[in-house]
């Protein structure tokens, strides 16, 4: 078969587009293509570190890869593989992955970090195959506001709810109880802050808790409360705040890990329920 490797740094949007749509045509989410370009933008999307297979100059299999500084190691974050359903089978994902390994690693990446959902059991394989080792496992949620909506409206707190700043609510450090995953890290906030928003909790003059949400997807991207103001109320009245400026009817939370017990029992207690779970692998290079 005629098929070449090279980066995606001469693709442009629309060919990538039109790739990465029939890459996913069959499964349970689809994006558009503002969708697609604002989550490129937020994740740290470099088209001279991804990476794809053409046949006959057509784009047949991807790896979008975001880079940047994580954990403080310079980083390349896997934003999407796939490849178009009538070239699977041919192991196109580990050819791209063994190709750019060598490249990413000379621009001193150190480790390569990616989410893969946990069903997907011949993804993980492959990732093992590759190098990848689980570090973590996530949880993501989803509801419609239709069922969140009553829940929150129980509200027992005299803050007020009023805009505010990313900076001064992303160095409050000491109210997370986990480390962000990537795509909801500093970094990736700061780069999709135009299509974010943000409202802050405040007692008097002070701050004490914030929600940063993205309203046209329904993401709540950040939501935390100062440990001393925790139970009164503080974050669903956020919560309340942020779905009555939603474009989106549905309410989404993604990568929270599951081993904190203080986020995940503030979720069952809107009766949110996990709709999945990931891996966070990563492969040091």
């Amino acid at each position: 078969m005629g098929i070449i490797i090279h980066s995606l740094e001469s693709v442009s949007f629309k060919d990538l587009y039109a790739a990465f749509s029939s890459a996913f045509k069959d499964y349970d989410f689809s994006l558009n293509a503002d969708e697609l370009r604002r989550m490129l933008d937020r994740r740290g999307y470099n088209p001279q570190l991804s990476f794809g297979v053409f046949f006959e100059g057509r784009l047949i299999s991807f790896v979008l890869n975001g880079t940047g500084m994580y954990n403080n190691i310079l980083t390349a974050y896997d934003t999407g593989t796939g490849t178009v359903p009538s070239f699977r089978g041919l192991h196109l994902t580990q050819k791209i992955f063994t190709f750019s390994l060598e490249l990413i690693c000379q621009q001193g990446v150190r480790q390569y970090v990616l989410e893969v959902l946990q069903h997907n059991h011949k993804a993980i394989k492959i990732y093992r195959k590759l190098g990848f080792e689980t570090q973590r496992n996530f949880n993501y949620y989803s509801a419609k506001l239709s069922d969140i909506v009553p829940v929150l409206q129980v509200n027992h707190t005299a803050c007020r709810i009023l805009p505010s700043d990313l900076k001064n609510c992303l160095n409050q450090t000491a109210w997370f109880d986990f480390h962000p995953s990537w795509q909801n890290d500093r970094a990736s906030l700061e780069r999709g802050i135009d299509n974010l928003d943000i409202l802050g909790a405040y007692e008097r003059e002070e701050l004490v808790g914030f929600v940063i949400f993205e309203p046209a997807s329904g993401d709540i991207s950040s939501l935390a409360v100062a440990k001393d103001y925790r139970r009164k109320g503080i974050g669903k009245s956020l919560l309340k705040s942020a779905v009555s400026h939603f474009q989106s009817d549905v309410l989404k939370f993604t990568n929270v890990d599951c081993d904190c017990e203080s986020v995940t029992g503030f979720l069952s207690s809107l009766g949110l329920t996990p709709k999945g779970q990931q891996f966070e692998m990563v492969r040091k290079i």
